[in-house]
């Protein structure tokens, strides 16, 4: 809603007597994200509560609406030739940096090649294989400037892909793809991301990161849609504790959090009915086991852990606010899902009976190192699990740490068992390649497999869609039968948003761009 608008019907209703609250005295959105960012450089950033700021900061060739569909971005317009291997795209002839610098196809080319840079380390790499040569520079076998991209001319950007990939205008939404300010990074070298040397596309800017505390951003006025932009300033405020989140909205100091105690659901629903805004995520959780260490590379072991879960007892019960549980590591809400089947019905006997063939028993039981990530949520689901574990006889120790140090241990290997999700994508081959020996450390418990990795190869190489999804059911299925991953559900995002917040919508993404709130009266 565009700004001078906002403020003609608040002076209009006060002339005319309507009762209407005043404009905000101070025009900073307050919101609570999940956790304190490792990074706000696109290209190595890792976390989601990274990525619920970059769409801030930045605008890809492609991008979202307030609900979450894919729209353009810089890219005003594209074309896929018949193979599906290349995509052209005309970019927006006014789009320009922060700074004022002009905005070109040159800029997404740098931006590209140094997200494959293996110099670079970003831990997403995986997520641009698709683009031609993408895999073999990011492993150090070919320069950077072998990348399948070519800056046309200064507003046409050429990607030629590896093999086809129709969901390639989807991907393009990660900051991944982000155009990166080359004239900064050559300037300030790593240090481009301080505030003081910040340059972005996007509908706002760095101003402040007080670690701990806040990242507060400002409206870029070279935005292309500046003046579309209403809310002037942004604060995101890390909250490990959803209650923490939860006592903080309550108080008045937060507009949005994105995350409270499921505990309070019914106690919210029924105090706070215009302000909840929950919605099932385009999201699998589920347990990852590392296959690299023993007794855990043993199949039984494997399969046993997995049949001595109830998944039911642990949405209907434990959580309770429509989670969906799940089978299948590819969640049953994309589009495109095609089940594999059941998998093996949940069994504390058969569990035993897979563990006694492993050579475990009364006298010499299993032991696992459970991991998750602190919360009051996590808690609970954790605790559920591990009872289902010792009723089949495994001893349990539960292990709880922060966001940041649970993930650095998982790409690490540090783990046997552990807390795993995986967001954001409208399709099923996004969740399925987790289990690809060759996507690096996303693939957390090391899970090889020939005949999977030749069914998703050759999917990958596959351009009709409806047989390409075909082929990832397949090759989904023969990965589930060895049990490298136990999916548990599709998760709920519980969201809290003040009245006077316009503009925020519920989206299977969860990412919700603030270029698009608006004030409502006052808070």
């Amino acid at each position: 809603m565009n700004r001078t608008f906002i403020t003609l019907v608040a002076t209009l209703a006060v002339a005319i007597g309507v009762s209407l609250d005043a404009a905000p005295e101070h025009d900073t959105l307050n919101i609570g994200n999940s956790a304190e960012p490792g990074t706000l450089d696109p290209h190595r950033y890792f976390a989601n509560a990274e990525e619920h700021i970059l769409k801030d900061l930045f605008v890809g060739l492609t991008t979202m609406s307030a609900d979450g569909e894919i729209q353009p971005g810089v890219a005003e317009s594209w074309t896929v030739s018949d193979d599906g291997l290349q995509w052209r795209f005309a970019l927006n002839q006014s789009a320009s940096w922060s700074d004022g610098q002009p905005l070109t196809s040159e800029d997404f080319v740098f931006g590209l090649r140094r997200h494959q840079d293996p110099k670079t380390a970003s831990p997403l790499a995986h997520f641009l294989y698709c683009v031609k040569n993408a895999e073999a520079i990011n492993h150090g076998n070919l320069p950077p400037h072998e990348l399948g991209i070519v800056a046309q001319d200064r507003h046409t950007l050429v990607i030629e892909l590896e093999q086809p990939f129709p969901f390639l205008l989807e991907r393009l939404l990660y900051p991944i793809a982000y155009p990166i300010p080359k004239h900064a990074v050559d300037k300030y070298g790593d240090a481009w991301v301080k505030a003081e040397n910040w340059v972005s596309n996007g509908a706002y800017v760095l101003n402040e990161w007080r670690p701990r505390e806040y990242v507060e951003l400002r409206r870029n006025e070279q935005f292309l849609y500046a003046d579309d932009t209403a809310i002037s300033k942004v604060r995101y405020y890390p909250f490990q504790e959803p209650s923490t989140a939860y006592n903080r909205f309550v108080s008045g100091d937060m507009d949005i959090i994105q995350g409270y105690p499921h505990a309070l659901v019914r106690k919210v629903s029924q105090e706070r009915p215009n302000e909840v805004r929950n919605a099932p995520l385009q999201s699998m959780m589920y347990l990852v086991i590392n296959t690299r260490i023993m007794p855990f590379d043993d199949v039984r072991v494997r399969e046993a852990l997995a049949t001595a879960i109830y998944r039911e007892r642990i949405t209907n019960q434990i959580l309770g606010v429509g989670e969906l549980p799940s089978a299948t590591l590819s969640p049953p809400i994309v589009a495109g899902h095609r089940s594999v089947g059941p998998n093996h019905e949940p069994s504390t006997s058969r569990a035993k009976a897979l563990l006694a063939e492993a050579g475990f028993n009364n006298d010499q039981p299993l032991d696992v190192t459970l991991r998750y990530i602190s919360s009051e949520e996590n808690k609970r689901v954790y605790i559920a699990i591990a009872a289902m574990w010792k009723d089949a006889g495994i001893n349990v120790t539960l292990h709880h740490t922060n966001l940041a140090t649970h993930f650095s241990d998982l790409q690490n290997g540090d783990f046997q068992v552990a807390q795993a999700g995986w967001f954001g994508e409208n399709n099923p081959e996004h969740y399925i390649e987790l289990l690809w020996s060759k996507i690096g450390p996303a693939n957390y418990g090391r899970y090889e497999s020939q005949r999977f990795d030749a069914l998703f190869e050759k999917a990958r190489e596959t351009a009709d869609l409806q047989t390409r999804l075909a082929e990832l059911a397949e090759a989904e299925e023969v990965a589930l039968q060895e049990f490298p991953v136990i999916p548990l559900y599709v998760t709920m995002t519980l969201n809290l948003v003040k009245p006077h917040v316009g503009g925020w919508k519920t989206n299977g993404r969860n990412l919700h761009p603030v270029r698009f709130m608006n004030w409502i009266g006052s808070p």
